[in-house]
């Protein structure tokens, strides 16, 4: 199980880091959803959950290759509604929703490993971290919607915050995949 879980952690954490030398990502998401992947195959044995959130990390490295690559965005004043304008905020807004569904899953199969006496620690803060998860992700997808009627400076601070919150959300996700790991090594050696 630390085995699965560190690469899980490794691949949360590249996919999590962002960057980009000459518009081209040096440390890609595939690789990262890989090592997910290979992490999640290995705790399947443990829950369901783990083998539903496979799929949605396959979706996702298959999603993400693409983005590889950055293309610059400038905007000035704001936003033109245009039909790429519409595709992109889709797209980002299905990658989001995959990774929800994703984390979603992982999060459940660790609740079910809590279940045993020596993670029960860890279940009230895996419990309430997919909660906040959950209800951040979608609003994060709700409120920019409304830089098209809203002036941008108004918007600005919220999505300001909302970006700061995801961040330590991002990171809280990465130590509780490490609490699970160290517990996990714990539970080997006795």
């Amino acid at each position: 199980m630390a085995s699965a879980l560190n690469k899980i952690f490794w691949g949360t954490l590249l996919v999590f880091l962002d960057f980009h030398i000459n518009h081209f990502d040096i440390f890609p998401d595939f690789l990262g959803y890989l090592f997910i992947y290979l992490g999640l195959a290995g705790l399947v044995s443990y829950s369901n959950h783990f083998s539903k959130a496979k799929l949605y990390v396959l979706l996702l490295a298959v999603v993400s290759v693409p983005l590889i690559y950055k293309f610059e965005e400038t905007f000035v004043g704001q936003p033109q509604l245009t039909t790429t304008t519409f595709l992109l905020m889709g797209m980002f807004t299905v990658i989001t929703l995959i990774h929800l569904g994703f984390v979603y899953h992982l999060m459940r199969g660790l609740l079910e490993i809590t279940q045993e006496v020596s993670f029960q620690p860890l279940e009230k803060k895996t419990d309430h971290l997919l909660r906040f998860y959950i209800i951040l992700t979608v609003s994060s997808q709700i409120i920019p919607l409304f830089i098209f009627i809203l002036p941008e400076v108004a918007l600005l601070p919220i999505i300001l915050v909302l970006a700061i919150v995801s961040f330590i959300v991002e990171i809280m996700l990465l130590v509780l995949i490490r609490q699970f790991r160290s517990k996990s090594l714990e539970q080997d050696m006795n």
